[in-house]
């Protein structure tokens, strides 16, 4: 079965409604769109979220054109989502200094996370999307960068998690072949958003 693993468009930072669940911004949105025009021709036979807003709002324009219903796998959100407030590694990076540092040495504490348990939910997650699915499957799951770069580690077999840049709606696609193996066949598509500014 092919995995397609989509990190959410670009939320608003500093919308003050809900800090630590915030909506897509207007960018995020076009990026929405763009990943929409993109998948909408490959297939897609079933559409999983985070149950993150930024995710959930980013397969919306996806799940309206296919008419799929969106199904919310609770373990793919983000390491942050017990946080006062939503900070993008893009922020973070920016910021640099101390609060940086500290990132980089442990992106998943950093965020509120235990890594291990963070890692077990991720893996469950994928687990129970590719369970049961038939060989011709094409889902699309979206989510966000550190579950991305999870899966992207366990499909190439290393113990640490990957340093992969995912950008906004960017486009990972993984094979799956139907036991414990994975084949990763792209990482952070981004060109179809080119025509999006």
């Amino acid at each position: 079965m092919r995995l397609i693993l989509v990190r959410h468009g670009r939320p608003d930072e500093d919308g003050a409604e809900t800090p630590n669940d915030p909506p897509l911004n207007e960018d995020g949105w076009r990026q929405a769109q763009a990943t929409a025009r993109l998948l909408g021709s490959e297939g897609i036979t079933r559409i999983v979220t985070s149950p993150l807003r930024r995710a959930r709002e980013t397969a919306e324009p996806l799940a309206k054109g296919l008419r799929l219903a969106i199904e919310t796998i609770d373990l793919w959100a983000e390491a942050d989502r017990g946080a006062s407030r939503y900070r993008s590694t893009e922020t973070l990076r920016a910021d640099g200094g101390e609060a940086w540092s500290r990132f980089l040495a442990n992106p998943i504490g950093y965020l509120g996370g235990d890594p291990a348990s963070f890692r077990d939910g991720v893996l469950a997650a994928l687990d129970a999307t590719v369970a049961k699915e038939a060989p011709t499957a094409r889902v699309a799951v979206f989510t966000h960068g550190l579950p991305i770069n999870i899966v992207l580690a366990h499909a190439l077999g290393l113990d640490s998690i990957t340093r992969f840049l995912v950008g906004y709606g960017s486009v990972t696609r993984l094979r799956h072949f139907g036991d414990e193996r994975y084949g990763v066949a792209s990482v952070n598509e981004t060109g179809h958003h080119r025509w999006t500014y």
